[in-house]
């Protein structure tokens, strides 16, 4: 009898963060001129700023006023679970201000508003 082979793709797969690889540089003594250090400073800075307001951090490392801010601005409502001190909802995000954010809940198809300071999780509901 053959054995039983476990399954061939996990879904629930760890978060691994990106491996750089290492490169080797060659460098001649007469080929690179000296800089002064605050423009090396200035220039490193620059790149930095430039590439930050395009990278979107994953859902998972985002904190919760950052996801609610995240999900009211989609098109399209994505359903979620909202954990917070009191109880849970199921539901997609209605309307959001500066301090609440109004939940349309699924079962009951009622708005609950629920203080942004309370809520302690929120799940993507397909996760």
């Amino acid at each position: 009898m053959k054995k039983p082979t476990g399954p061939l793709l996990y879904i629930g797969q760890p978060h691994f963060q990106p491996v750089k690889p290492v490169m080797q540089e060659v460098a001649k003594a007469g080929a690179i001129e000296p800089q002064p250090t605050e423009e090396v400073k200035q220039e490193a800075e620059k790149t930095d700023s430039a590439s930050a307001p395009g990278r979107l951090k994953p859902f998972r490392e985002m904190g919760t006023t950052e996801k609610v801010i995240y999900l009211a601005k989609r098109r399209i409502p994505v359903p979620c679970r909202f954990d917070w001190s009191d109880s849970s909802v199921r539901g997609t995000i209605e309307k959001f201000d500066g301090a609440h954010v109004w939940v349309l809940d699924e079962e009951s198809h009622e708005t609950v508003q629920v203080p942004i300071a309370e809520i302690v999780h929120i799940r993507l509901a397909g996760t």
